[in-house]
């Protein structure tokens, strides 16, 4: 407390005491860089905290800050440690949650460590056909190749269904082949983002089976872990409850194939070269796996399985989602000894990529 003091105003004398002073400025300041580019330089980039007593502003060249009254929020009295949550966002890069612990004997500013941006996927589509006729080509696969030069450290494998869950590291990638043990129809629609298959019959399946469904033409190709059965007899028909929700959306009867299978390993499995978000179509790996089906994080819990590449449907079009984590990607499109090698710099600021070939 502070000495009492008097004023006059209005004709009217008070005593006033000053109850304390404070201090207002930025409390917590960090930085952001684009993953793939390293320099940010985004308009719109903001700073969202977790107390209404704190405020925040930002730079669009990645620099930010919190601010407040240090002695209101982060009172010394006593040996307190704080956290505060931020999310930081900005137009076209996922939002980044961020954690600052705030230690009793903290200096203001608190420096946090700078924080790296990871920007939103897009797709690639395209068309392939021939050189000659200009007639499109069904069934034509679109993979990611090497990079001829220099050998890369890092090897893009490219999914036709983008990844149901996020994988930290240590995770790898391993060859599987798929051996059929049964078969069913979907007895209704399946949509894109829902768990649940309504099934002919369920016969042979139980908690951790696995169910690829697809479209006639390959295009579309997902599998399922089964979590559970829904009511009813295990051989009859009925519902069956996948632990991933369905990226893609399958119609009922013939136009969709549903197969019971089981993975067999090939070979020795391969160490990702960087974490994979819950959406990514793209793994970042330390060798390339140019097969048909592989096993994300193999023998855990949250094992997935997904074909790598596209293929072309009747049309001769091809569509890659989730493509993201590299700033250039090379793409081959071949069809028995045809192909097509093409370097990609990816357009980040488009949603929609469009490369097209001739074989």
């Amino acid at each position: 407390m502070t000495t009492p003091f008097q004023t006059q105003a209005n004709g009217l004398t008070y005593t006033v005491v000053e109850a304390g002073r404070t201090w207002f400025g930025a409390l917590i300041t960090g930085t952001v860089v684009d993953e793939i580019f390293g320099d940010f330089n985004t308009p719109g980039f903001a700073v969202q905290t977790s107390r209404n007593d704190l405020g925040a502003v930002a730079t669009e060249n990645g620099l930010y800050a919190v601010t407040g009254y240090r002695g209101q929020s982060f009172p010394q009295v006593t040996p307190t440690t704080y956290e505060v949550n931020l999310v930081l966002s900005a137009p076209g890069f996922q939002d980044l949650p961020v954690q600052v612990t705030i230690l009793p004997s903290a200096t203001f500013p608190v420096v946090v460590p700078p924080v790296v941006m990871r920007r939103l996927p897009v797709r690639i589509q395209g068309r392939v056909v021939s050189d000659t006729t200009g007639a499109p080509i069904q069934g034509a696969s679109v993979l990611s190749v090497n990079n001829p030069t220099p050998p890369p450290n890092s090897f893009v494998l490219t999914l036709r269904s983008p990844l149901y869950s996020p994988h930290a590291l240590p995770v790898s990638v391993q060859k599987v082949t798929m051996t059929s043990t049964g078969s069913a129809t979907l007895t209704s629609d399946a949509n894109g983002g829902a768990s649940v298959l309504n099934l002919s019959t369920r016969t042979g399946l139980a908690a951790g089976s696995i169910v690829q469904v697809a479209n006639v033409s390959l295009t579309l190709v997902e599998y399922g872990v089964v979590d559970h059965l829904g009511p009813g007899a295990a051989g009859a028909a009925g519902q069956v409850f996948l632990r991933n929700a369905l990226n893609r959306s399958y119609l009922a009867g013939a136009a969709t194939t549903v197969q019971f299978v089981n993975p067999t390993a090939v070979g020795a499995a391969v160490p990702l070269t960087a974490d994979a978000d819950a959406g990514d179509g793209v793994l970042l790996a330390s060798a390339l796996l140019s097969v048909a089906t592989v096993a994300v994080d193999p023998g855990a819990a949250d094992v997935e399985y997904h074909e790598i590449g596209a293929l072309t449907d009747s049309e001769g079009y091809y569509g890659l989602d989730g493509m993201g984590r590299v700033k250039e990607i090379y793409l081959q499109a071949s069809q028995g000894a045809s192909t097509q090698v093409q370097e990609w710099f990816v357009e980040y600021d488009q949603a929609v990529n469009v490369v097209d070939f001739q074989l």
